[in-house]
């Protein structure tokens, strides 16, 4: 009997494990089962997707598929879209599908939501409001009113007590944490800093600051004696505008001009002056001639690479009714106008009555007449030259039958061109009528003191004379630069001088 009883306790021991192995097993289970349930979707998961005008809410159902989060759409979300992911990061995908629809999503606990604009303004209108008390430190309230006022939604309310330089805000929670954002921002300690300026104007710059930083985040002061700027304005701004200064206080561009300006005199088979169309075909001349009709003639422009230029030059000079009046060089700033006049000034009477007195004051006064050229180039950023170019021939004679008073004859243009660096603008057509004196003499003869004057005479007549204006431009960032310009300009001034000798040559010759 005590044996039996023995092994009904054994029994009942091995019901009782057994019992509770089976309950570990299922408590095991059950919290597997949890587990995997509670770790739901991951932001992280891979979107695989491609589809063509498919509407919204298909994708979004397909992306939530293959995520396995859990989604709610607002009805408002409606309309189709185009997308393509492959391999793609689940938030990056959302963001994506719905900015570009307008649309927002967010994520509470397991669940994302989707919802429109006018969802988020329908949920302000019930949210509830809060009110907070801000005291500024260092800005001054005043110049944050429009600020505040930008950032707060319909239902708010921004009040300023600027004898406490505070601010109170009543809005909506969301409202209140931007809000604070951008006090934490604008409520800093302003400091000064001076920006000693080499090439750049202080005034300009300071124009050019102010579009920056509004009133309410700093001043601008400028001392023109130094040609220094002084900001007053926070830290985190005067980090822009390092960068702004940096960029805007650079040397100019420079461009050094050769002209060349020429003087031919008119044969009776070229009154109309020169046949630049013949002269386009022969030394490929680029560009429009006879753009427009001026005072004296058609005016000319076109272009010519550096091996052209040579050549027509050349030719021209060579010829016996040629003369080089000047070959001027100068060296102007980019977008800034450089002058060159050659003539002189010509002198002429104004008188002026006083009214109360009755007396009669004569003043001289003085006006420029020759040749005048007026260039403006601008340098583009593949290094062509625009250039602006006002060419003006004058001369002054005097009129007998108005008390010898002074006229004034004026050929004038105005063209713009663009052109390649290193060649050259030709300009024509600025034609003038002209008295050229000529001497008849016996050789020998003709040349002797006093004697000679009976074996030469004096022919005058009146001539048509065209001027002929090359412009080079030559685009330089440094001085230093200038030195291959000059060597160059200056193998042209020697070629122009053995073309002189040699038309010298010629005309003693046939004397």
């Amino acid at each position: 009997m005590g044996l039996s009883i023995l092994n009904s306790s054994k029994r009942r021991e091995l019901k009782i494990k057994k019992k509770f192995f089976v309950f570990i097993a299922l408590v095991s289970i059950s919290w597997f089962c949890f587990l995997s349930h509670s770790k739901g979707f991951s932001a992280e998961s891979l979107i695989t997707i491609n589809a063509e005008r498919v509407d919204l809410v298909e994708v979004l159902q397909s992306i939530a598929k293959q995520s396995e989060m859990n989604l709610v759409i607002s009805k408002n979300v409606s309309g189709t879209t185009t997308v393509k992911f492959i391999d793609v990061p689940l938030s990056k995908a959302l963001s994506c599908v719905l900015e570009t629809n307008n649309y927002f999503w967010k994520q509470k606990d397991e669940v994302i939501n989707v919802y429109s604009y006018e969802d988020t303004k329908q949920k302000d209108r019930f949210s509830r409001v809060t009110t907070r008390v801000y005291t500024l430190k260092h800005a001054n309230v005043a110049d944050l009113r429009r600020i505040l006022m930008s950032i707060k939604s319909v239902r708010g309310r921004v009040e300023l007590n600027e004898r406490a330089n505070q601010v109170v805000v009543t809005d909506t929670q969301m409202k209140i944490e931007e809000i604070e954002t951008a006090l934490a921002r604008l409520d800093q300690k302003e400091i000064l800093k001076k920006y000693q300026l080499i090439f750049a104007k202080a005034e300009n710059v300071k124009d050019k600051l102010k579009q920056v930083i509004p009133d309410e985040k700093g001043g601008i002061f400028v001392d023109e004696r130094t040609n220094s700027v002084v900001v007053k304005t926070t830290k985190i701004v005067l980090k822009d505008i390092d960068e702004l200064i940096k960029g805007w206080d650079v040397p100019s561009r420079q461009v050094f001009i050769e002209a060349k300006i020429l003087q031919i005199t008119l044969g009776d088979s070229s009154k109309t002056g020169i046949d630049w169309q013949y002269l386009k075909g022969k030394y490929n001349l680029q560009g429009q001639f006879a753009q427009g009709i001026t005072t004296g003639g058609i005016f000319q422009a076109g272009s010519l690479s550096r091996r052209s230029y040579e050549a027509v030059l050349e030719m021209l000079e060579s010829s016996s009714n040629t003369d080089v009046l000047s070959s001027p060089r100068i060296v102007v700033m980019d977008n800034k106008e450089a002058s060159i006049l050659v003539g002189s000034s010509e002198p002429y009477l104004v008188q002026q009555k006083d009214t109360d007195t009755g007396l009669v004051t004569t003043e001289t006064k003085f006006i420029d007449v020759g040749i005048k050229l007026r260039v403006t180039p601008a340098i583009t950023d593949n290094d062509f030259v625009i250039m602006k170019i006002h060419p003006e021939v004058s001369s002054a004679r005097r009129v007998a039958e108005v008390d010898n008073a002074l006229a004034v004859d004026t050929t004038e243009a105005d063209t713009t061109m663009i052109v390649k660096n290193g060649n050259t603008i030709i300009l024509g057509g600025l034609i003038k009528d002209s008295n050229v004196t000529s001497v008849n003499k016996i050789p020998f003869l003709g040349s002797i003191p006093i004697v000679g004057l009976f074996f030469r005479s004096n022919t005058q007549e009146k001539v048509k004379q065209e001027i002929v204006v090359f412009i080079t431009p030559h685009i330089s960032n440094h001085d230093n630069n200038y030195t291959g310009m000059r060597i160059e300009a200056e193998r042209i001034e020697e070629l122009t001088k053995r073309s002189l000798l040699l038309r010298k040559g010629f005309s003693n010759d046939e004397q």
